[in-house]
């Protein structure tokens, strides 16, 4: 029997080591947190950043997490939409 919560706080333990100045713990119950990616952009060298919002279902990981574009600065439309397509692919890819 696989037990998600213990998954869930080992990957969310993981993920705050991986990315310690971007990783936001919104709510423990249920597992929810934000991620903030920032790059520069190759035109007009303008800073493009997007906050993106987890929140893990009760059977996580053998369901797909719930997300969501939470914040963004300099994304197009287009840009958001590919993202949210990138994401869907992922789990879809590894689950």
């Amino acid at each position: 029997m696989t037990d998600y919560s213990e998954e869930q706080r080992n990957e969310l333990e993981a993920l705050e080591s991986i990315y310690p100045d971007s990783f936001t713990v919104l709510s423990e119950t249920p597992p929810s947190f934000t991620i903030t990616v920032t790059s520069e952009a190759g035109e007009n060298d303008e800073t493009v950043q997007t906050t993106l919002k987890f929140t893990y279902s009760e059977k996580y990981p053998d369901d797909a997490p719930l997300y969501e574009i939470f914040s963004q600065e300099n994304l197009t439309d287009s840009d958001v939409s590919d993202i949210l397509k990138l994401l869907a692919l992922q789990h879809y890819f590894i689950g």
